[in-house]
């Protein structure tokens, strides 16, 4: 075991890993997401955040887990989540952390998406054997990660004890016509049983195949999506005692250490808020340093009062005098989702309509002024946001039902 291999051993001992990737779980309603997370990382995924521990948590995300291999056994065997084999008994090798996210509600999730809030570097798109493949939310998901750009998707082809091995086979044909529809060729396949814990070695083989830690911007200034941000005093706390308030979200680029000066932006009536680092939690502890990967939370020294209840959320940490001044103006080439499963994008978007656009974790009200070209909008946003060209947004429209998520749109 090299060095760096020791000192992740031992980190992971003390519980100060950060997650080096987010991976999403996705997939149709009752397709067994929430068992399959259990029995990767045995958390449920309503108990995963326990609001308060150590002063300092994060909710947005299902649970995280520890990956090891056996150096001694062969195969998806040697795969797993203790750091003991249980084939052989004998110390395995971690590999690295990964943490399982979700943003709740389906269309939530997919405007997270498309926005590119870079909440998911990859997927497990969990399909249910005993049904037709694609059900109607198993369709929109993978639309939104192929316009998104996500193309490392592993499929669990869950439940696969409820039905005959012929079912099972045509079930697995049904999905690879399915994924070769949007352009997945070669996904790995990998028949599960949630509650039995049926091949999870196989799907944690597959996950360390095909879904590798990204290649973030770690030396550039920092950048970070604020998902959240909460009050952790008690109510009647004295006010010497009183402590920060907490943001969490997921880094972008560069990183942040404790005792680091940051910007949030577009900030509060139109000022930007400076502020300071006081401590970096993860799921599971405390750490010194944080970088691009899994989510994080920093405790500051921000008034407790305005960081209640997520009010935060949507803005940006970073370096300061690092990112664009926020700017009302917006220029987007939109490019609507497909018709079959948004049917109201048969209608134009039109001059004075109102949108609402999600732009990183920031969900904004916009006005459409004018229509330069084909695709080509320029929108007046409510409020401030920051935007840099290139970036993508979540593009919702409303109807009788309420808002739709029906297009998605490039800043230019």
């Amino acid at each position: 075991m090299s060095k760096k291999e020791k000192k992740i051993a031992k980190e992971s001992q003390n519980k100060t890993i950060q997650a080096e990737v987010n991976i999403g779980m996705i997939g149709h309603v009752d397709h067994g997401k929430t068992s399959l997370t259990y029995a990767i990382t045995g958390k449920w995924t309503d108990t995963h955040s326990e609001e308060i521990k150590r002063g300092i948590s994060i909710r947005l995300g299902y649970a995280d887990a520890y990956f090891y291999k056996c150096p001694n056994c062969q195969g998806p065997e040697a795969y797993g989540t203790s750091n003991k084999c249980k084939i052989c008994g004998s110390e395995t090798r971690l590999l690295r952390k990964v943490s399982f996210v979700d943003a709740p509600g389906h269309e939530t999730l997919i405007a997270t998406m498309l926005s590119g809030a870079a909440l998911m570097h990859g997927a497990i798109l969990v399909i249910a054997a005993n049904e037709k493949c694609p059900q109607p939310r198993t369709e929109e998901h993978l639309v939104a990660l192929n316009i998104s750009g996500t193309k490392n998707i592993v499929v669990a082809q869950n439940k696969v004890d409820l039905v005959s091995r012929e079912e099972a086979i045509q079930n697995k044909k049904d999905i690879e016509e399915f994924l070769k529809k949007y352009g997945y060729d070669n996904v790995p396949i990998i028949p599960t049983a949630a509650p039995l814990g049926l091949n999870i070695d196989l799907l944690i083989e597959a996950i360390e195949n095909t879904i590798k830690t990204p290649s973030l911007k770690k030396d550039a200034k920092l950048k970070m999506y604020i998902a959240r941000s909460f009050d952790i005093n008690k109510p009647g706390t004295n006010i010497e005692d009183l402590k920060g308030g907490v943001i969490g979200g997921s880094i972008m680029q560069g990183e942040a250490s404790v005792g680091d000066t940051i910007e949030i932006t577009p900030g509060l009536n139109g000022k930007k808020i400076v502020t300071k680092i006081k401590s970096i939690a993860v799921a599971d502890g405390t750490i010194d340093k944080a970088r691009p990967g899994g989510l994080v939370a920093f405790s500051t020294d921000l008034d407790p009062s305005i960081v209640r209840n997520d009010s935060m959320r949507g803005q940006i940490a970073s370096a300061q005098n690092s990112l664009p001044e926020p700017t009302n103006n917006i220029t987007l080439e939109i490019k609507p989702l497909p018709r079959f499963i948004y049917k109201i994008n048969e209608s134009e978007i039109k001059i004075k309509e109102i949108l609402m656009i999600t732009i990183g974790t920031a969900n904004v009200l916009a006005s459409v002024a004018k229509q330069e070209k084909k695709d080509i909008y320029h929108v007046i946003t409510k409020n401030p946001v920051v935007a840099e060209k290139g970036d993508r947004v979540a593009i919702s429209r409303k109807d009788e039902t309420g808002w739709r998520l029906a297009a998605y749109g490039v800043v230019l």
